[in-house]
């Protein structure tokens, strides 16, 4: 039973972060204070309905959705080291307060954790195809 209420806290923090995130993006072009390329706002606008729908999927469980999470985890951990070694840069990185090494390391760890929650077999058995 505590695997279940795992699983509902990190789909539904992934339906907040889809969220928030779009919700932020479309706020700024109604203000028309959004200075991102259009490439870079189609891809946020798209992540934030991924990150929505597997959210959703989660709470379903969903088995491609399951595995959607745990492909999407570790391509942003690979990004982020890839960011901190300088092989690569993002050029349109979202302006916040919060310095982007804090949220880089954040997400590493967010990311980390959900792929270690979400490969345990006790969490694991709980998703089906659909």
């Amino acid at each position: 039973m505590k695997s279940k209420s795992g699983i509902k806290i990190f789909a539904l923090i992934e339906i907040l972060i889809g969220t928030v995130t779009l919700a932020a993006v479309i706020l700024s072009l109604i203000q028309n204070q959004s200075t991102k390329p259009l490439g870079v706002i189609i891809f946020v606008l798209t992540a934030s309905a991924i990150s929505i729908s597997i959210g959703f999927g989660i709470l379903k469980y969903n088995l491609a959705c399951y595995y959607l999470l745990l492909y999407f985890s570790s391509i942003i951990i690979l990004s982020k080291i890839l960011i901190f070694a300088k092989i690569i840069t993002l050029n349109g990185a979202s302006e916040t307060t919060v310095p982007p090494a804090t949220k880089n390391i954040i997400s590493i760890l967010y990311h980390s954790l959900v792929i270690f929650y979400f490969t345990r077999k006790s969490v694991r058995t709980n998703f089906r195809k659909i």
